[in-house]
Order: C-alpha cells, then structure tokens, then sequence
C-alpha cells in the first residue's frame, strides 16, 4: 500500500452506485469524477471537492499582498502582477479629409448644431489594453505568423529523404544479370568474399574517447549538455494549430466610423481632334446609370479648342478665370455598378440648317487631303467665322458617345471602343459605317483611378488607362417632346433635403429640442406649433423617449451617436425640472434597450462571429466617454458629453489635462423606480443636492447648498447630481422586468462593454487606474454586478434549450464581460463571480440526460475568459501550493514563502503540484478549471460528452500554443513556471491511454506491439503491460486477431472506450510534450521517484505512442498527397465533431440528433473497433476536390522541414523524459521493471523514421543506459536485446555517415558489453546473424556497401581496443563480422533476382536450407519468406512457411521440455503438410538447444509456438484452405486446454465454426480457386543453372497459359533481350540439338493434378484433389507419320506424369521435377476415353442439383445431333464394324462396346429428364432430339451387340514382355 501514492487512489476506481449515493441525480455518474484526494502525510486535510463543483478560489488581491516574492526584480517579477501600463485610455484625433476645418465658429450655434459639429469633429475615445494582442484570441500559432517564426530552421537529415546515388551500383547490378543465374551450393560466401574483399573497405569516422572509461555520471552529464544544445525553443512553431474557425475568444475591434465615400475617377481630356478644323467645337462629360434612367454626376465642361479658334469667339466670350480651364475632373461614383456609362457631349456655335448638314463636312473631309479640298475647307471657315459672329453666344447640339466604364475597368489598357452597343438615345445613328470611319473623330482621354473602395464592381484592381474614341454619334432631337401644351406639365421635379444636421423625423426633432431646451434652460419650448412649458416638460420627456420607438431607422442609425450620448447624460445627470430633480434612468435604459434592439435586428449583414453590431460596437469603442464637464468649469457648455469645455481642453492631445480629475461622488442611486422624486431623508437628499462639493464634512452643509445651487442654476438651470453610469446601469440592470430585460438580454454585450469602459473611464478620471484593486469600486456596485451575473448565469442554465442562438450570445458576451473586469477589478472578487457561474450549471448538469450542450457553452465560457492577456498572472505561477489555513479563500495563511524550487519543494506534497488537488485548484484558478474539464470531459464514463473531446483538447492546446510563443515567457527560468500550472496535464493525459487514437498501427512491422487491456490498468499489481508475444512476422501485413499495437483490447471488464478522433490524440500528446519540454527536471524527477511501477510504465506507454504520433512522414509522402497536409487530413470523426460543436446554434441540432446515433455505435469487441478504424483511417488522406490545389515544389520542401524539425524536437523531449526515467531508477533502485519499458520506447523510436540528429543522441542514451544496466539487456530482456540488434544494423546500413558512425560504436560496445559479462558473446552474436538475415530478408533498399562500411569500423574498432587484446575477443568479432559479410554477399544476389520471385524465393530457400544446423536463422530466414510471401498474396506458401517455422520450433521445444500437450515435433504436423518432415533434427550436425545462444529467440518458446501456429491458421484461412485451419487448430487445442485458456478455445471454436461453414457454402470449389500449374523447362546455356531444368510452377487460380507465357517471356526478355528469348509452343519433347545455341528457350506447358485410382478413394473432396500434390500430368496428341492430328483411326495420344521433390503447395511456388513417366494411348484407347468423357458429362448434366436446362441440351445436342463431325456415330463405324485382328486389341474393342452400351443408357436418361424440363415452345425440338436418337440408336445397334467370342474364353495367361501399350491397357482395364 506505501506503493500506491494518491494518484494511484485517484486512478482505482469506487463503484458506480456508491457514487450516486454521494451525490444524487449525478449527471455522470462517474466515480473518477470525484477523484477522492486524500492528500497523505503532515498536511492538513482538506475537503475534498469533486471533480465537477468549482472550488473557491484565492483570494487574489489578499494573496499578493501576504506573499510578497522574494526576488526584487527579475523575470519572475513579471509573473506576479499585471503591468502597471495595462491599460491606457487614448484619445486620438480623427482624420479629417480637409485641410482647413469647415466648422463655423461656436458663438452663434443652435445647441443642437453644436452637438452635431461636436460628434463628428470630437476625438476618439479609445480605452487600450495594452497587452491585449498576446492573449490566446491572437495566438500567432493560428495566424499567418506560423510562417515567420518558422523561418530560420535547420534542415534536418532523414534518411528517407536522402536517395543514395545509385548509377554505379545500378551498372554493377546490370554487369551481373547478365552473368549465370546459377545458384550453385558452392561453399556460402566464397565467391562473394573474391569480388568485396571487406578488408579492402574504408570504415566510417571512429567516435572519440568511445573505448575510454568513463564514469557513468559524466557520460550522462556530457550527453544530457549535448542534447539540450541547439534545441527549438517553441515547440507550437512546429505544430500545425488544430482547424477551428475563428476562435470563439478573438474579438474584433471594430472599424472606425467612416462615411461610405465609394470609388473616385479621376478623368483627364487630354485632346480633341478632328478630320477638320474648321470650327471651335465646346465638350462636356458626366456619368448617367442606364439602370436607374439616372444621371448620377454634375457635367464637367472643357474646351480644348486651339488659340485660333477661340479667337473667333472673342467678341462674345469674356476672358475665363484660371480655375475654369481644368481640363481634368475627379467624378465620385458611391455605390459603382454594371450599368454606368461616361457621357461625353460635344456642342457647337449655333448655325443654320438641320443637324446632318452641320455634321456632313466632317463625315466627308479627310486630314489627307487637306491639300486637295483647301477652297472647300477654306468656305467652310469662313462660313463658321460668320456664325461664330452672329450667333457666337449660343450652342446647338453636335454629336455625342458613351463609354461603358466596366468595360475599361476589365480591360485596363487601351482600347477602342466601338460604341454601337449602347444606345442611350432612340433615333438614327450619325452616317453609316463606312461614314462613320471617314470623319473619325478623335477624343484622347486618360482615365485615372485615384480613391478605391470594394464592391461587386471592383475599380480597385484598375490602373490607370488611356483610351482612343473614335466614334461618335450625330446629336438627335428628343423624341416625341412638343412644346408645352395649354401648360400641361412635362416631368416632375422632386427636391430631397439631405442633412447631416436636421434629422428629419418627428420623434427625434422633438427629443433633441426638449434636452436641449433642459441644456440651456429655455421654456417654453416651442416645438412646431406645440409649447411646452416648464411644469409640463418632464411628462413631455419622458413620453418623448418612450416615443424614440417610432422614429425611423435611418435618421437613427444616422444620429446614433447623439442619441446615445443624450440618453446616458440624462442617466448620469438626471435634470432639475421646477425644483425637482427628475429621474429618467429607467426610460433611458428601456429606450436604449429597445433601439440597440431595432438595430440589432435591422441591420443583420453587420454583425461579427458574436452578434455584435458594427454600428454599435464601434460607438463604445471610439465615441463614448463618461462626461467630464462639471458645472463649474470656466465655460458653461450645453452639457454635451464632454461639451465644449471637453473638446477645447482636450485639444489633440492624448495627455490628460489637470481639469479632468474629477471629484470623486458616491451620490444615492435615484432612478430606483420605486423611489418617489424627492429623496427620502433630508441627510440623504442634502447629501445627493451637493453632490460632489459636500466631500468637505466639517463646512456648514446647509449653507454649502444654498450656494452652489443658486450660483449653479444662475448658470445652467441644472442641479448636478452627478452619478457614475457604470453603477447606474448595474442598478437599472438588476431591477428591471419583462420585456425590457429581456431585450437587454438580447444585446447583453452593448450594456456590459458600455458599463466596463465607464469604469475604465471612472478610474482614469480619477486616477484610480493604479489605486488598490480592493478600493477601486464601492460595495454596492460589486453587490449589483454579483446579482447580474447571477442572474444571467441562471438565464443561461434555465434557457439554453429554448432559445439556442440567444443564450450562446449572452453566454460569450457574459465570458467577454469578466474577462474585461479582470482587467479592471478586484480578481478575486470576479474569480468568485466565476464560481457561482459555474454553481449553476453544476446544479442543473445533475439533472439533465444528455449535458453535453450546456458542458459546450461553458466550455466557450472558460475559453473566453482565460484568453485573458494575464491568464499566467492570474493563476498564480509563482505561489507554492501551502494549503490555507482553512478552506476560506478570504482567510489565506499569511507565511511568505520563498520562491525557489529547491528550498520548498521538498516542503510540500509533490504530488498536488501534479493532482488536481483542491490547493492546486484554488491557487491556480483559471488553470485548474480548465484541466478539471478536461479530465472530466475526457473520462471515458462521462456520458455523452464525447462529442466535447476536440473542443476542450483545442481550448488547452490553444492556452499553451499562446504560452509558448508569448514573449514575456521566453526566458526558461519563466517557462518552467508557467508549465508548472500544467503538470496535472501529465496524470490526466496518462488516464486517457486506453482511448488515445492508435498512431502504432501503421508500425507492427516495425515496432513491437503493445497490447493493453484496461483491465491491466485497473489491477494494482503486476505488470503493466501485459506482453503478448509479437506475431507480427517482419514484412507481413497478415491481419492480426486483434489491432496489431493495440492499445485498445476490449477489457475483461466490459468497458468500452470511445477512441479519440487522430487529430484530437495528436493535440493532447503534444500538450503533454510541451509540459515535458518546459516543466522543471527535478520536479519531475521527484515526482516520478514517487509513481509506482505501474503508472511509469503508463507514462512509458505514453511516450511510445508520442513516438509513432510525430513520426516524420518523409518529402515523399509529402509529394504524394501533395495537398494533403497532416493538418488538413481530418479524418471524419473530427469533421463532425468541429460540424456538431463548432457552435451550437440551432441549426446544429439536426446534426446533433443524428449524431446520437452515429457515435453510439458499439465499437468495443476487438473487430467492432477494427471496422471503426479501418473507416477512419481510409478517411484521414480524405480531402474535398475544391482544396485540392497543388502545392508548390518550395512549399512541400517547407513542410517537409516543418515536419522534420517537429519529429526531432518531439523525439528529444521524449529522450529527455526517459534519461529523467532513467535517473529516478538510478536513486530509487527499486523500480528496475521499468526499464524494460524505457528500452522499448527507445527502440521504437529508432524503428521510426529519424533524423540524424535524434538518432545520434538516442544511440548516446542507448549506450549509457547499456552501461548502466548490462545485465536488463543480456539477462531479463532478451527479445529486447534482439530487437536491438535488429535496430543497430538497420541504422549501420544507413546513407548518413553519422548515423552509421553512431549505429556501429553501439554495436560494437554491445558485443563488448555482453563479452565482459561473460567472457562470450554467444548470445549477441546470434541475435546480430539473425538480425541481419531478416534484415536483408524483407528490405527492400536495404544498401549493402553502406553495412560494409559498418562492418569494417566494428572491425576497427576491435583491433584498437587495447584493453581486451590479449583475450578471444578480436577474434570472436572477426569471425562474426566474416559470417555477417557472408550473409550479405547472399543478399547481393538477391538483390539480383529482386525481380524475380521466384528465384528470390529459391535463394532465400537455399540460405535457410543453409541454415540447418542454426534452428534460429532458419527460423529468421523461414520468417522472411513468409514475408515474402503474404506481399504477392501467396497466402497458402505463407502459411506452409509458418507451419514449418512452428514445426523447427516444436522440435527443439520437445527436445528442451516433454510437456504431454505440447507437440512431438515434426511428425505432428504430417497432417497440415507432407513436407514438414524435413524439418525434422535428426541429422548428426544438430545442434544441442541447451548450447548459449542457441533457441534463445523469442519463438521458441510454448507462446512462440501458438503465435506461430495461429498466424499459420489466419494464412490458410486467407487462402480458403479451411480443411488445413482445422489442422493447425488439432495441434493448438491441447495447449490452450492444458492451460485452461478458456477465451482461447472459445476464439478457436468460433474460427473452426467459420472455418466449417465456409467448406459447407462452398462444396463445388468453383468459390475456392486453389491454383492453377503449370510445366515450365529452361533450354540454352544462357540460363546457366537453370538450363534443362524442369519445375511445376504454381500460379494464381484461373491464370491462362499466355498470361505465364507473357510474364516469362517478358521477364527474361527485359534480362537477355527480347531477340534471344523464344517461348517454344508446343509440349512435344526437346531435342536440344535442334535449338540455336545462342538463344534461350521456355517450354510452358499446361499441367493437371494427377492421381491413380487408389488415390482417388482418400481424395473425395475438392480440397482432398487440391492440396498435397506431387504427380501432375499434361496429354499430348500425335499420329505416327508426325502430325499432332489426323483421322480417328490414326490419332495417338501421349499422357506424361511429371513427379515433384515436394508437394504443393510448399513454401515456394514452383518445385523441381525429379520424376518423369509417358504414357502412350494407341487411337482406340483414345477414342475410349473420350467417350468416357462424353457419358461423365451427360451423367453431370442429368442428375445436376437444381436442373440446368440450357446446359443439358448443350451436351444432348453434341451427342445425338446429327451433324457433329468425328461425332459418337463415327467413332463406331471406325472401331467397332469389325472385330480387330490383333487379340491384344480385343479388350479395348470390347471396353468401347461397352462404353457406347452407357451411352445410349446416359442419352435415354438425358432426353427424358429433358422433357421434363421444356415448355410448349420446345417441344419440337424434344420430338427432332428424339428421332435424332433412334436414328443413333439402330445405328448403333448391330455394332453394339457384335461381342467377340474369344474374350469369353479363359483369359489369357499375361506372360508377354509388357511394353508401354499392353501395360496401359491393362491399367486402364480397371477404370
């Protein structure tokens, strides 16, 4: 029990149903919610509070200032308390779009004027939290910015992504396919060593000081230096954000108001030509909408008329001011759309005549011929001089063109336009074509873009363009205009006032007059024809604003600032009506209410993510202040907010002038509506009449009154009762009722960020802003604040399910709120606020069935508020957790502690810093209700809170994202502290093990499986990890019982766990690494010294999986999906997630139903799970077509770095873990059982695709922890001590230098290690040999030069190692360098036949046939052929492969122990395969399995066996061979009986039922194709070995002859040339002679099992006729003169029987011929046969089950059709019309005799069943089958009766020699 510490209390768990005792109506009812913290040891006890109830905080403010730190300065100093600078309040002065200000001067100003000039001239008011941007709303690891703080990365070295240079080594590849294809039994290895002579190699650079002995602590100590240089400080840089929309706690600021100015065109006419000039000609443009039938421009005149030709005007134009010569315009186009055109209009001097005679010289003219027609030209001037004269003061129209604005826009460059698409005018068009190009006139004009804007009609992508028109048309008279009729009106004209001033609107005019009128104290107030007086103002008032209602929207929105502004003055200062003081708070609060309200809903399209109106967030952001004018002052002002005194001493600056510090007021709240007008007692009243003078208690208050009320009302008729909005508004909050609550409800937001900038406001006024956080705000506005966010909390609790989309708008907006007052006032008091929020939703979980909405929206709560800039402040990092004196926050224990780590920490209980204790809880607020909703919510009983798994994981993935890249905490010393708020994060995440997506899956080829039930967790005892031996057989993808690296066996329990999603998994685990990174070492280093055995190991699990989850992919993978980042493949089940719960509005409802369903799928048994995954895992490379946009060459390179830089920081965190690991067992002792673990996740790491850099520091701590601890690997762990082995030799193989050099200094001190230990490394070095043979077995790039390096440098290393010359040892380490070489001179060759399968899999037979006196490379080589194997689907070779794996290993098992159940070796397995026997170890060489390092491997052991045999089980069942299932499962029952397994037997029972109803379903064969064989012999010297070979290859079911013709004869083709190779196509025999010796030669011949006639009574079944075959035959024909065919009488037929060494099918897939036998059958015996054939088939198609109509007449109709040619008929006629001469003959004449006699029998039978088969449509077909048959039938009759006399005589004596034919005829007799 001392073992188990209170983590390990809190992992057992109570039962359910004491739980709900504890706590009734628990909505979980999860016991490990109420994880019972029995904090053990001296410190007091605390009450243990659940899991789900929110603790009571600290009191913060009393906290700081009990524990003062002890450092002065400093970065920690920093971490206590907020900057002093956190807040500040700006005032910044608008742009003003002119140079001068346009604003009349102030004296003779209506009041209302003033107000307006003042809301649009006033500064901005902005309050700034200065800090604000570093809060987790704008965490840089979501944004854009990822990509800058990635820059500067190191490249890191994978291997993967380093292709060796491969040319040499191909061409030396090519050089040897050419040569023999021999695989010759020379002695292994001789020919290899002659070509690489190792020692002519050059080793890899030697590792310094490798051999020195160096004490363990300095080893540990230099490579712990070397390790933590050149780390990446952020680890969140390297980690793709989780995809979220926009963070639910980013807020953004609003725009700043600004008139909407649209797009401005900035046109310049830069000339205007003519053919002729003969005229001055005056031209004006504007813009009309053809749309809206609109102009929408003023006209811009311009004259580019030459100086002559405005001379002939002079008499009648003055000379033109300066300012009227522009030649350039700027046109405003507010909202640009399609449908604008500029119209440029020209006009001449008024003249004679109609508009096409004027026209009709420039029509006509050319400038060309000027010359030509200079008399005309020179009349036509002088007739214009004449006009110009006379009428030179009056224009006519002259012509006119438009040009489509949009159209320029697009196109942007020059452009002539042909304008005969538009036509704004009716009438006809000036000219024809050809006209109109003659008098082209020339208008060149640049349009210039100088404002932009956005809109549907972009001009913001416009440059600016210069465009040609040359095309106009003539000026038309408008169409269908008379003159005015009897004055009959023509067209309307409508005059619109627009005004910024007057508001146009009834309600408003007369609110505006009535406050203003109060302002300057004017009555009576004349509104209209209405005057108001005095003693009937407040009723007037007040009806004015309850009538605000009606005002319309627009001049609302218009004045809103104004509006609002006055409705806040009259809260703050209620007015003096008649004497009394007016309160017009609640009108005013339910006038604002009501018009936010109308907006809200009217102005939908201008809401942020959170309901918030542009309009109105941007008024409290930049506009409103609290007043500050007080009646006193120098100028009297209208009262304004802030009036004109505030604007005159504000001026521009951002300072804060002496004027504004107000006096502070605590007046009475008056608006309280049951309050009558007058204060109650006369203390009370003179208090709140004096206001703020009457702070000077010991004046004559009375006398005080009298004064400042009469010098105040002289001034402004206004008493000043001043009181602060912020308290007003709290108060009229709280009271209010019905529908004005709930409209303020509605936009909760609008009146919370109203009432916390007012206190910002208060206490910069007041210069509060540094004062004491306890005294900043009086007790009763803390008491209203505390009664509104009670009572809102209670909303949101009773309401979420009614009105969705409200509550989640007031859930944030309440979050937004505190998180504001944690800025501003006393954080304890709003940590307490929080509580009670939290209260009443604890209260209302316990009673709903499904929680998970509610959990959600306090989820988006807690979010909010810890996105609080000082989150890390407000948690208290530096605080120690003492436990208060009493478990009141108010009441804290006022010791001061110090603040280092190592004086304290042994003080106090490690274990709270690392529970979510209750003093861990309490102290660091914020961060422990964010890990206690993780833990609650990630609880795998906790009911329906699956769905929030993503959510939280994001929310705390968010907070240390933000941490990690946040300036202020760069410094370590500050990380360590910040990650200490997060080390419970470790135990929760440890409790999630079992649910964690699985990343092991992809590796069972690699890593060992991890097979955890939960139940293994739960017990307290034992091993953690229950070591199921590893099947998973290097290279196969066989399809395990269950996940192969499962973490996730169904427990015995029952329990089933819902898997995180992937992408959930992977946010947890690197929170936990980011934890890992930050928190302090020796903290972690004392709370793992107090773990027990059992949760080390879960830790170990943990960081096992880590390894597989940040595994680099490789740039490969990266080009492969190319767009399909990690980040983006979301595999479905976060896709719902994110759709479920990105928020939940209404509309998600649908989604969430459905949901219930879905996820509730029972995904617990072993295969359910399976299914799940598979689902998911298809689903993660997953990605909608829209997205798919490819990535550039540069941006897959980049994350590819990315991900490499994040696998290697990733790596080394874990690294460093398992060296703090490794270090607490090193001060304990006690808990060496762990180190198994740590081993295993170093090993798995190395099987993982590493950078140079990682593996170079893992090989450091891999060697260190070999030295450490020699005997763990050599003694305890051997199978870990093998896959070491394993590991080092893969990485001696690698392209890196560095990694080699590292790999071979490991192994090299392994062998030394293990020599040491025991003077012989026998063990090392048969793990070493076998390692490599599975090696070079099953890789595929596996580079054999590289390992040669390796090889060498062990060698090296041996000969310099001067401590153990004088022993064995060099030599020992030559002669195993020498074996390994040999081994991989095997593996060039089968890099030679890599192609070839079947070749490969003869040389890796040969290498393990090698092997026969080494049972454990056997077995490796055995292993690697199975591999092989199951990667071609060869599923039966695989099998037969495993078989007799499992039959070496219970050979020598028998040997070892005589267990009754366990098999006698070999024999036992007979029945599975005849082959087996040759496993058998009888030979004299065998070794003895007692020798060191022999059988030490992990098969050969009674686990091994049953793994073995299962796999071979799982392999036959794939195969369809379910006969030989049941074969394997005869030897694996009486081992599971013997052990009493019952789970076992049971699984093996459900497989054998399977297994038999397969066999049932499938009897015919035809579902179970087992293979199909063929002959195939290799003729010609260029096949080396292989030349007059013969084998029988077995090929997939149903594969055609040309098909293995083409494979070969492509095969080799592709080796020796296409000419050389000739497929020989017929089966007669080969006459070598006859071939050319240059050429090579395939014969492939179509084979059949074959089997004699005694066989045929074992081999009932169609699995019997398929499996253990050794004799196959193929047929022949031939007729004597050498033909294949001829007529029946002289057709023979050879029959030849092929015998193989072994039988199939057998562990590869073709097998040498070593018996061949011919049979000959002479034209009757041939002809026998195939009637034979004849009368199977009709005796088939008879009796078929159900009947085959079609079929039987098929076979009828070849039988008694009349036209069959060589037809039964026939046959006859040719055998049977006489009785042969020859007596040997008489048995076959009589056997056809006979034959025919079944014949007609079998024909009879057929055409009845026949008949009773057709319809009425055949049967004339039955009656012509019929008489076909008689006709057969008499035929037949005289020669079917003929018998020949002598055979009925004594048969004859058989005593001729027997030849071929008579001894086949008496064979055959028997058939």
């Amino acid at each position: 029990m001392a073992e188990r510490r209170a983590f390990a209390q809190k992992i057992s768990r109570t039962v359910a149903a004491e739980v709900r005792k504890q706590i009734s109506g628990q909505y979980s009812g999860s016991p490990q919610l109420l994880k019972n913290l029995n904090i053990v040891g001296n410190i007091s006890h605390h009450t243990t509070v659940p899991l789900t109830e929110a603790v009571d905080p600290v009191d913060l403010e009393d906290y700081l200032i009990t524990h003062p730190l002890a450092v002065d300065s400093g970065p920690l100093r920093d971490l206590i308390e907020f900057p002093p600078d956190d807040i500040e309040v700006v005032y910044s002065p608008r742009d003003c779009r002119t140079l001068v200000s346009a604003v009349p001067e102030e004296s003779e100003m209506d009041p209302h004027v003033r107000d307006c000039i003042r809301s649009y001239t006033e500064d901005w008011a902005i309050v700034i939290r200065k800090y604000h941007k570093l809060g987790t709303g704008f965490n840089p690891n979501t944004l854009d910015k990822q990509k800058e703080r990635q820059k500067g990365l190191p490249k890191q070295v994978f291997e993967s992504d380093e292709a060796p240079d491969g040319n040499s080594y191909q061409d030396d590849q090519d050089d040897l396919k050419r040569r023999s294809m021999s695989i010759d039994d020379t002695p292994r290895g001789s020919w290899a060593c002659s070509i690489f002579d190792l020692k002519n190699s050059l080793p890899d650079a030697l590792l310094p000081n490798l051999l020195d002995r160096t004490p363990n602590e300095e080893i540990d100590r230099q490579n712990d230096d070397q390790r933590k240089s050149n780390r990446h400080k952020e680890l969140f840089a390297l980690h793709p954000s989780p995809d979220e929309e926009e963070p639910i706690e980013r807020l953004s600021v609003p725009d700043i108001p600004k008139e909407h100015f649209g797009q401005r065109l900035l046109v310049k006419c830069l000339s205007l030509k003519f053919e002729i000039e003969i005229e001055p000609i005056f031209a004006s443009l504007a813009l009309y909408d053809v749309k809206e039938k609109k102009k929408i421009s003023e006209n811009f005149y311009f004259d580019l008329n030459s100086e002559q030709m405005k001379g002939l005007l002079r008499p009648h134009v003055p000379p033109a001011a300066i300012t009227t010569l522009a030649r350039s315009a700027i046109f405003s186009i507010t909202y640009p759309s399609q449908d604008v055109f500029l119209v440029i209009k020209l006009e001449k001097v008024l003249q004679q005549g109609d508009i096409g005679e004027c026209a009709e010289p420039y029509m006509i003219f050319k400038e060309a011929d000027a010359t030509k027609n200079k008399e005309k030209l020179e009349k036509l001037k002088s007739q214009a001089d004449q006009f110009c004269q006379r009428l030179g003061k009056y224009r006519m129209p002259f012509a006119w063109t438009a040009i489509h604005l949009m159209n320029i826009v697009s196109s942007a460059g020059s452009l002539e336009r042909d304008s005969t698409e538009v036509e704004i005018s009716t009438g006809e068009r000036k000219g024809s074509w050809s006209e109109r190009r003659n008098s082209s006139i020339v208008g060149r004009r640049s349009l210039e873009r100088t404002t932009s804007g956005d809109d549907a009609c972009n001009l913001t992508s416009f440059r600016p363009a210069t465009l040609t028109v040359t095309n106009f048309f003539k000026q038309v008279p408008l169409p269908g205009m008379k003159w005015v009729d009897n004055h009959k009106g023509v067209f309307n004209v409508e005059v619109v006032a627009v005004s910024s001033i007057h508001t146009q609107d009834p309600y408003l005019d007369k609110f505006f007059a009535l406050v203003n009128a109060l302002d300057e104290h004017l009555f009576p107030v004349r509104i209209g024809d209405m005057r108001i007086m005095e003693n009937n103002l407040e009723n007037e008032l007040k009806s004015s604003i309850s009538a605000l209602n009606s005002s319309q929207l627009e001049p609302v929105v218009r004045f809103l600032h104004l509006l609002l502004d006055k409705l806040i003055l009259l809260v703050i200062r209620p007015p003096v009506i008649a004497g009394q003081i007016v309160n017009l708070g609640q009108a005013s609060f339910e006038a604002m209410a009501s018009i936010i309200n109308r907006l809200h809903k009217n102005l939908e399209g201008n809401h942020d993510q959170h309901g918030r109106n542009s309009l109105l967030a941007s008024y409290i952001h930049y506009v409103f202040r609290l007043p500050n004018t007080y009646p006193n002052s120098s100028s009297p002002g209208p009262g304004g907010l802030g009036g004109s005194v505030h604007y005159a001493t504000m001026a521009r600056s951002a300072v804060r002038p002496a004027s504004l510090n107000l006096n502070r007021s605590r007046s009475l709240s008056n608006s309280n509506p049951d309050i009558s007008g007058t204060p109650t007692s006369p203390d009370d009243e003179v208090r709140s009449i004096i206001g703020s003078k009457a702070m000077d208690r010991s004046c004559n208050r009375m006398s005080s009154h009298t004064e400042t009320s009469s010098f105040l009302q002289t001034l402004t008729g206004r008493l000043p009762t001043k009181k602060l909005f912020h308290e007003e508004l709290a108060l009229q909050w709280v009271v209010c009722s019905g529908s004005v609550r709930e409209s303020a409800l509605q936009q909760a937001w609008f009146f919370f960020e109203l009432m916390v900038k007012s206190m910002v406001h208060h206490l910069y006024f007041n210069d509060k802003l540094e004062a004491p956080r306890k005294s900043r705000f009086p007790e009763r506005f803390m008491d209203d604040i505390a009664a509104l966010v009670s009572t809102i909390a209670s909303d949101i609790v009773s309401r979420f399910q009614k009105d969705t989309e409200m509550v989640e708008r007031l859930n944030t907006s309440l979050a937004f709120f505190l998180n504001d007052l944690l800025s501003v006032m006393d954080r304890g008091f709003v940590f307490s606020l929080i509580k009670s929020c939290y209260k009443q939703v604890s209260s209302k979980l316990y009673s709903l069935p499904n929680p998970s909405v509610l959990v959600s929206l306090r989820l988006d709560f807690l979010r909010i508020i810890c996105s609080h800039e000082h989150y890390v402040t407000l948690n208290l990092p530096c605080s120690l957790l003492t436990p208060p004196a009493s478990p009141s926050p108010s009441v804290s224990s006022a010791t001061s502690q110090s603040s280092g780590f190592s004086t304290n920490v042994q003080d106090q209980k490690i274990a709270n810093m690392f529970e979510l204790s209750v003093p861990f809880r309490q102290q660091h607020y914020l961060a422990g209700l964010v890990l206690t909703e993780l833990a609650v919510i990630l609880d795998p009983d906790a009911e329906g809170l699956f769905g929030l798994h993503k959510k939280v994981i994001n929310m705390v993935h968010n907070l240390l994202s933000s941490h990690d890249s946040d300036p202020r905490y760069s410094d370590p010393q500050i990380k360590a502290r910040v990650a200490m708020l997060y080390l419970p994060l470790i135990g929760i995440i440890m409790e999630t093990v079992p649910q964690l997506y699985d990343f092991t899956e992809t590796h069972n080829q690699r890593g060992r499986p991890i097979c955890i039930a939960t139940d293994d967790y739960e017990s307290e005892s034992g091993s953690m990890i229950s070591q199921t031996v590893a099947m998973a057989i290097a290279g196969t993808s066989v399809p395990q019982l269950t996940r192969p690296g499962s973490f996730l066996l169904t427990s015995t329990s029952g329990r089933q766990h819902t898997t995180f999603s992937a992408e959930s998994s992977r946010s947890l685990l690197i929170c936990l690494l980011w934890v890992l990174k930050n928190a302090d070492e020796t903290v972690l280093q004392k709370w793992f010294t107090d773990l027990s055995v059992l949760q080390l190991n879960r830790l170990l699990d943990l960081l096992y999986l880590c390894v597989s989850c940040f595994e680099y992919k490789g740039k490969k993978v990266f080009e492969r999906m190319n767009s399909l980042t990690f980040k983006k493949s979301k595999d479905m089940r976060a896709k719902l997630e994110e759709a479920i719960l990105g928020s939940i509005g209404a509309r998600q409802e649908m989604v969430r139903r459905s949901r219930g369903q879905l996820e509730r799928s029972p995904s617990g048994s072993a295969f359910g799970s399976q299914e799940n995954l598979r689902w998911r895992k298809d689903m993660t490379h997953w990605r909608q077509n829209t997205e798919k946009l490819d990535k550039s060459r540069a941006e897959i390179e980049h994350e590819a770095l990315i991900d490499g830089n994040l696998a290697t920081e990733a790596n080394l965190i874990i690294l460093d873990t398992l060296e703090i690991v490794v270090q607490t067992v090193s001060v304990t002792e006690s808990k060496e059982s762990i180190l198994g673990g740590v081993l295993k996740v170093l090993l798995h790491s190395m099987a993982c695709n590493q950078s140079a850099v990682y593996l170079q520091h893992c090989f450091a701590t891999q060697r260190a922890l070999v030295s450490k601890f020699p005997e763990l690997l050599f003694e305890e762990e051997t199978e870990q001590c093998a896959d070491l082995c394993l590991r080092l030799l893969r990485h001696c193989s690698s392209s890196i230098g560095t990694i080699r050099s590292h790999a071979s200094a490991s192994l090299y001190l392994l062998m030394r290690q293990n020599f040491e230990i025991g003077n012989n490394f026998a063990r090392v070095k048969m793990q070493v040999t076998m390692s490599l043979s599975s090696l070079v077995g099953t890789s595929q790039n596996f580079n054999e030069e590289f390992l040669r390096r390796s090889l060498k440098t062990i060698l090296t290393y041996a000969e310099e190692d001067l401590e153990l010359r004088e022993t064995t040892f060099p030599d020992q380490v030559q002669d195993l360098v020498f074996n390994l070489h040999m081994i991989l001179s095997d593996t060039v060759k089968m890099k030679e036949h890599q192609e070839d399968p079947e070749m490969l899999i003869d040389l890796m037979y040969r290498i393990a046939k090698g092997y026969q006196t080494s049972p454990d490379l056997r077995l490796t080589w055995l292993q690697n052929m199975a591999g092989k194997h199951s990667e071609r689907s060869n599923h039966a070779e695989a099998a037969q492969c495993l078989v007799h794996s499992a039959a070496l290993v219970a050979e020598y098992l028998s040997m070892l122990e005589d267990r009754k159940y366990l098999p006698v070796g070999c024999v036992t397995f007979q029945n599975i395969s005849s082959n087996v026997l040759e496993e058998s170890a009888v030979s004299d060489d065998v070794v003895s399995p007692d020798e060191e390092g022999i059988c030490s491997g992990k098969y050969f052991t009674e686990s091994g066996l049953v793994g073995l045999l299962e796999q071979a089980a799982a392999s036959f069942s794939m195969a369809g061979m379910y006969e030989a299932v049941n074969e394997v499962y005869k030897v694996l029952i009486p081992i599971h009986e013997a052990n009493r397994d019952a789970k076992k037997l049971s699984t093996i029972h459900g497989k054998l039922q399977e297994a038999f109803s397969k066999i049932v379903h499938q009897s015919t064969g035809w579902e179970r194709m087992f293979g199909t064989y063929f002959r195939v012999g290799f003729y010609g010297t260029k096949f080396g070995d292989l030349d007059e070979q013969e084998f029988v290859y077995k090929e997939p079911a149903i594969t055609k002859l040309a098909e293995i013709s083409h494979r070969l004869e492509g095969f080799y083709g592709e080796r020796f040339g296409e000419d050389v190779v000739e497929v020989i196509k017929d089966s007669n025999p080969v006459d070598k002679c006859k071939l050319d010796p240059n050429k090579a030669y395939i014969q492939i011949t179509y084979v059949e099992p074959y089997f004699d006639t005694y066989e045929m009574k074992d081999r009932i079944t169609y699995f019997d006729k398929n499996y253990n075959l050794r004799r196959f035959m193929y047929c022949t024909p031939f007729t004597l003169d050498g033909r294949a065919h001829g007529e029946l009488h002289e057709q023979f037929k050879r029959k030849t029987i092929l015998t193989t060494s072994h039988a199939f099918p057998y562990i590869k897939t073709r097998v040498n011929v070593t018996h061949k036998e011919e049979i000959i059958l002479t034209p009757i015996e041939v002809a026998i046969e195939d009637m034979q054939k004849k009368t199977q088939e009709l005796a088939f198609a008879t009796h078929q089950d159900p009947a085959d109509p079609k079929m039987l007449q098929m076979v009828l109709q070849g039988s008694v059709g009349t036209t069959v040619n060589q037809g039964p008929l026939e046959v006859a006629q040719v055998f049977l019309s006489e009785i042969p001469s020859d007596p040997k003959l008489f048995r076959h004449h009589n056997k056809l005799r006979l034959c025919f006699k079944d014949f007609t029998k079998r024909c009879e039978d057929a055409l009845r069943k026949n008949k009773s088969l057709i319809g009425p449509d055949q049967k004339e077909y039955q009656r012509e089958l019929e008489r076909n048959y008689h006709r057969l039938k008499e035929a037949l009759q005289p020669l079917i009766n003929r018998k020949i006399p002598q055979l009925y005589k004594a048969v004859l004596p058989v005593t001729c020699h027997r030849d071929s034919f008579s001894r086949m005829s008496l064979r055959k007799m028997d058939l």
